[in-house]
Order: C-alpha cells, then sequence, then structure tokens
C-alpha cells in the first residue's frame, strides 16, 4: 500500500509532528510511505529525512512560499499512490483542485483547524473521497459552520500522543497513585527552591490565537499562599510580547521561558498542572500529551479542548472569558496537593484509553484499506 502524505513546510507544529509521525509509523508496518513538502527550510526537516519515510521537495525555485506546488500532480503521477492524505490548511487547499482532475488514488481530506477555512479547502471537505478529523467538536463545527455533512464518508480519529522518552515513565506506563505523588513530590522543587512550589505549564507556538499572554494575566491574578511557578514553552511571533508582559506584571521570576524544545517530555515530568486559554483550536496536542504525563488541566472550552480530559475528574473545562472561575479551579488545584494526585491517575487512565499511537494508527490504517479495497 503506498501512501502520500501532503505538507505545505515543515514547521514546528502539531499538525506537521502528526504527519511525521503518521507516515513513520504506516512505513513501521509495512506501507509505502511518502510525504511531499511544498517549501524547504523547516525545523523538521532533518527530522524528516532521518525517517523511514521518503521525503520529496517541490522546486521551488528562489520564491519560498508555503501556498506555491509547483509540480504537484506531475510528482503524485510519477509515485502511483494508492492514498493521498493532505494534512494542513494550505495542503487541503491545493487538494480542492485535486478533487476536480482524474484521477486513480483515494483522497483523504483532513480537518484539524480551529480557524476558518478558505473556499478550496471546503471543497476539498466537500468532494474528497474521505475525510478525517481530530475530534468530534470539529466534524459538529463542519455542519454548522459551513452546512458539510458526510455522515457515511466521514470519521474522527483522535490524535495519538507522540511525544516519548525511554528513559523516563512519564510516558510509557500507567503508575500507580502512590507512584504519582512520588513523581510529584521529588520534582516540586524544580523551578523554586521551596519544595512546595506548583509547576504550572503551557507548551504551544506563540501564535496570536494561543493567548499565552492571557495565562500570564492570570496568574498574575492569583492570590494563593502556595508559590506557583509558570513555563510557556515554544517559540513564535508572540513570544517577545509575553517577556515584556511577564515584566510589566512582576513575575518574572515565577515565569520561564525555554523556548523551542526539540523533546519536552522531562519539561511535563516536572510540573504539576496544564493550563490551555487558547481563543481556537481542534484537539490540542499539548493536552493530550498533558494528560498522558498525568497532569491536571484547567482550560477554556474551545473546540475540542474538553475532548482531551475528563472535567471535574481530570482537569476543569472552563467557560471561554470566565477569568473568574478559571482563577478559582486553578487556586484550588494548586492548594490540594491530594487533589492534584487524584486528577493525575484519572488523567494517564484517560489518556491511555483514547489517545495512544497504537489507537491511532490502527485506525487510520483499517480506514486506508477498506477506501483502497
Amino acid at each position: 500500500m503506498r501512501v502520500v502524505f501532503l505538507q505545505d513546510h515543515l514547521r514546528n507544529g502539531g499538525t506537521e509532528n502528526q504527519t511525521l509521525h503518521l507516515a513513520e509509523e504506516l512505513a513501521q508496518i509495512g506501507y509505502d510511505t511518502h510525504i511531499i513538502v511544498f517549501r524547504r527550510g523547516g525545523v523538521l526537516d532533518a527530522k524528516a529525512q532521518d525517517s523511514k519515510t521518503q521525503i520529496h521537495f517541490l522546486r521551488q525555485g528562489p520564491l519560498k512560499v508555503d501556498w506555491f506546488a509547483p509540480g504537484l500532480k506531475r510528482l503524485l503521477a510519477s509515485l502511483a499512490p494508492d492514498a493521498v492524505i493532505p494534512m494542513g490548511r494550505i495542503a487541503n487547499c491545493h487538494a480542492g483542485r485535486l478533487t476536480k482532475a482524474s484521477r486513480d488514488y483515494k483522497l483523504i481530506s483532513t480537518f484539524r483547524t480551529g480557524k476558518s477555512i478558505p473556499a478550496l479547502y471546503r471543497t476539498a471537505l466537500q468532494k474528497s473521497d474521505h475525510l478525517i478529523t481530530n475530534s468530534n467538536e470539529a466534524l459538529r463545527r463542519l455542519n454548522t459552520t459551513y452546512s458539510i455533512n458526510r455522515p457515511e464518508d466521514s470519521t474522527v480519529i483522535y490524535n495519538g500522543c507522540i511525544l516519548k522518552n525511554s528513559s523516563s515513565q512519564i510516558f510509557n506506563q500507567l503508575p500507580s497513585e502512590a507512584t504519582l505523588k512520588e513523581l510529584n513530590d521529588e520534582t516540586s522543587s524544580i523551578h523554586n527552591s521551596d519544595r512546595r512550589s506548583v509547576n504550572l505549564l503551557s507548551v504551544c507556538m506563540f501564535r496570536p490565537e494561543k493567548k499565552q499572554i492571557r495565562l500570564l494575566r492570570l496568574c498574575g491574578a492569583l492570590k494563593t499562599s502556595t508559590p506557583w511557578h509558570l513555563t510557556l514553552a515554544g517559540d513564535g511571533p508572540e513570544r517577545t510580547a509575553c517577556q515584556a508582559e511577564a515584566k510589566r506584571l512582576g513575575i518574572t521570576d515565577q515565569t520561564s521561558f525555554p523556548g523551542l524544545l526539540a523533546d519536552p517530555s522531562q519539561l511535563y515530568a516536572e510540573s504539576h498542572i496544564a493550563l490551555h486559554a487558547s481563543d481556537s483550536e481542534s484537539l490540542p496536542n499539548f493536552l493530550v500529551e498533558a494528560q498522558m504525563a498525568g497532569l491536571p488541566v484547567v482550560a477554556y472550552d474551545t473546540g475540542g479542548v474538553g475532548e482531551t480530559f475528563v472535567d471535574q475528574k481530570s482537569g476543569y473545562l472552563i467557560k471561554h472569558g470566565d477569568e473568574a472561575t478559571f482563577l478559582e479551579k486553578l487556586t484550588l488545584l494548586i492548594d490540594s496537593d491530594d487533589l492534584r494526585h487524584q486528577m493525575s491517575v484519572t488523567a494517564r487512565d484517560h489518556a491511555h484509553t483514547h489517545f495512544t499511537p497504537e489507537t491511532q494508527i490502527h485506525a487510520y490504517q483499517s480506514l486506508i484499506e477498506r477506501l483502497c479495497s
């Protein structure tokens, strides 16, 4: 079975990492997998070329833009795939064009964004052979916002937790409640000399819609006797503004900006609570990883956020914009070791039930073989 993924640019976002993961895992089970990348120069280029997947960079010449895909149809014809899966907004726009041409492969469009989508993207979602979303909320939004309703030709496949660290038990096994308590006790002093410090975490690209600056303002308003430390990992255009805001709020000693981490698994191990206050989402990989690491979540109810954890049991889902409740639940978790430990167990159990890579790959394999048989 030959499967081709389309990706405009291998930046280090959730979609790009999922593309590499899916292609690599399908190759491991015997598929002939390829990724066509429109533009060179992405953070993940080297990682992609070290994988078992064959990488094809289109020849853009001096014009280096995400949307330019010269020779895409010709390359697809030479590869003769059984299935083509566009990943991301730009790739799915090109898939909209591909639906209008004769082809011998199955075209499987994907919807993994909380942003609005252009007309060509909608064409791909309407006229592809099948469509995949990574949350039930995204499937509902396609129907309510874009009048795209294909109950027989659509599938929800959750993102698998692709962050692994073989030297750590954070992602590899489901520990007991006692083990979780021991891990929390051992790591509680990582960011603060006081062992009672509670470490708060967000791992996201610094884009306007992610609203890390909102997290800084929320944490700056905390009134709790327990010391806390907030780590905002990632990079992007909003990072400098967030650093300036931390200084303005007078919380620079309680905040860290470690930048873009190739492997943030140790950071998860050193943290206690995951925070998310984005304006738009589909299914955030950060919260999936946080649950796998046993981190309770406090997050605004946006997009598919509510499908990543169990409200009231492994975290708190807050109405978007309700700052008072966000602060109330965050303070409750900061001040209660027992509540955090209890939610950690539920978080791990939920993540291992719904977000293992094996579950995700099996779903993709079953779908591809059913469509191409």
